[in-house]
């Protein structure tokens, strides 16, 4: 059980130049932009602009905070993608625009390589108990939104997640999530295709 701390997520520049990103996991650790298995981030947007490419990546995106991003997609169709819409999925070679409606955004992205790593993202709202089982290599919780998150594990170790915290696990066990009232989860799982 490893927790990773908002507060030490190293800040890097975007691929394009364009912005700056908090990078909350990276495989293997020492890799670069250019030769990732897979990349967990946080981003600000404060400016309309075109997306990074990352050939032979499969993207997830999501909106953490702000109102809403157009995205213009290669096809020349638009997306909007606010605080409610599902993951959106895309190749991270795709030529995509994106556009502010209402001030800054923050989004939350999920690549892995495309052969190597399969991804699953799921967002929910949990206000109670929610038991979550994991046989992933990686597995992935953070705490969108909320004041706490408290998250217990079958051999009885337990943690307290902050907003945009998150738990690290790699092992095949049981979890257990609490929350006192409505917070924002959003789970990631990894699992490798191949050794790649």
């Amino acid at each position: 059980m490893q927790i990773l701390h908002a507060r030490h997520y190293p800040a890097t520049p975007w691929k394009n130049g364009g912005g700056i990103t908090r990078q909350v996991l990276i495989s293997p650790p020492d890799a670069t932009l250019d030769n990732f298995d897979y990349r967990i981030s946080i981003a600000s947007v404060a400016s309309d602009g075109d997306f990074s490419r990352f050939p032979g990546i499969d993207r997830q995106l999501l909106l953490l905070q702000g109102a809403a991003l157009l995205l213009q997609r290669e096809d020349g169709s638009e997306v909007r993608l606010d605080a409610f819409s599902l993951p959106l999925a895309f190749a991270g070679e795709e030529s995509i625009s994106s556009r502010l409606s209402e001030g800054p955004v923050t989004d939350f992205n999920v690549m892995t390589r495309r052969g190597r790593y399969l991804q699953q993202v799921e967002d929910f709202t949990l206000n109670g108990e929610r038991q979550l089982q994991s046989d992933d290599e990686v597995l992935l919780v953070l705490l969108a939104a909320g004041a706490e998150l408290e998250i217990s594990r079958e051999d009885g170790r337990c943690c307290r997640l902050q907003a945009q915290d998150a738990l690290l696990q790699q092992l095949a066990i049981g979890l257990t999530l609490r929350s006192s009232a409505a917070v924002r989860v959003i789970v990631v799982r990894l699992n490798r295709l191949s050794a790649g």
